[in-house]
């Protein structure tokens, strides 16, 4: 309430400005008119130069913000008609109003979508990071998580949080440096990759010394290498965009129904991920490996039946999102969720 009154008083004094120079302008002219013998040919240039101020003054409307005349709020303000800030241009008013909506949610602390070079949104990639530097990784996984999340590309998460899972199959933390456990966790939970850390071959920590660390992005599914780099604990903010990048490039979004009820469904993606209320995602069940039968190497997983459609409802907790069902049927846990239309606002 105390921003429109604001904004109210602000209108006022732009109009009350605009007035005394309106008038000042106009006894200008009047003085003028008065002082020189009036004709035809006089008039029609009047008529002319009254045309011209008035595009010129128009042009200014359109073109700043909150800029408008006296004569066009005194029409406006008691008639109950809508005072348009941009004059008759509805394009900007809309501009303005996606501008305010953007800004809105920001307030409401939704962060904003990150975007690839060319503009496109981008859906944060889950990543696990894990040392095998034993003790002497402590610095690595509090340094590097937050290097990965400033690049606006990555929701890092810690592999303790995978811990009771792990439990469940009778595992712990230590066997994701496995790399079948790595691609069983990540066919349940979604996670895109795994980032590890260790001593490049040969070399080991030095006292006194920042060593050269190995960094290796794998693709949590398909266990392929998308990146490998070298680098010390103080280089960790520079090359922490280029793993991003790689990583969003090598990998396609999708995340997991966790839960699914009447008429909606829970999913583990959320407010970190980047989802929005009003973007609609396509189910589908988990479909069918394809391995290279040369290499033997996984070639990813074939989308499964597709199953419907849901729009995300609410955001809730740090990356978890309600979405109502508005097409197909027989949801459940595990399904794989893909984006299908992005919401403009």
């Amino acid at each position: 309430m105390q921003k429109i009154n604001f904004c109210i008083f602000l209108l006022v004094v732009l109009a009350c400005a605009a007035l005394v120079v309106q008038g000042c302008s106009s006894k200008a002219r009047s003085t003028r008119q008065e002082a020189q013998p009036r004709n035809v040919g006089d008039e029609k240039q009047a008529i002319n130069e009254t045309s011209a101020d008035q595009e010129d003054l128009e042009e200014l409307i359109t073109s700043t913000p909150y800029m408008i005349t006296a004569e066009y709020f005194r029409k406006t303000a008691g008639s109950g008609e809508k005072i348009r800030l941009f004059g008759g241009n509805t394009q900007k008013e809309k501009e303005l109003e996606e501008r305010l909506a953007r800004l809105e949610q920001r307030l409401r602390g939704l962060p904003e979508r990150a975007s690839d070079a060319s503009g496109m949104p981008v859906l944060r990639r889950k990543v696990v990071l894990l040392s095998l530097l034993g003790d002497l990784g402590l610095d690595v996984l509090s340094l590097l998580p937050a290097a990965l999340r400033r690049t606006n590309g990555l929701v890092p998460v810690d592999a303790a949080q995978l811990s009771t899972l792990l439990a469940q199959k009778g595992l712990d933390v230590s066997d994701l440096a496995k790399a079948s456990v790595r691609r069983e966790i990540a066919l349940e939970t979604g996670v895109h990759a795994y980032i590890l850390v260790y001593f490049p071959q040969g070399q080991n920590l030095i006292k006194g010394q920042k060593s050269a660390l190995r960094i290796d992005a794998v693709h949590a599914t398909e266990n392929v290498l998308i990146g490998s780099y070298l680098a010390t604990i103080d280089d960790f903010p520079k090359v922490a965009p280029k793993i991003s990048e790689d990583i969003v490039r090598a990998t396609e979004w999708s995340c997991r129904i966790i839960k699914a009820d009447e008429g909606h469904v829970y999913l583990n993606a959320g407010r970190l991920t980047g989802l929005r209320p009003g973007d609609k995602l396509v189910v589908y069940a988990r479909g069918k490996e394809f391995v290279d039968p040369v290499t033997g190497r996984s070639l990813g997983f074939a989308p499964g039946e597709q199953k419907g459609f849901i729009v995300i409802e609410t955001l809730f907790g740090t990356d978890a999102a309600k979405a109502k069902v508005v097409e197909g049927q027989g949801f459940e846990p595990g399904d794989i969720v893909k984006m299908f239309e992005i919401a403009l606002s």
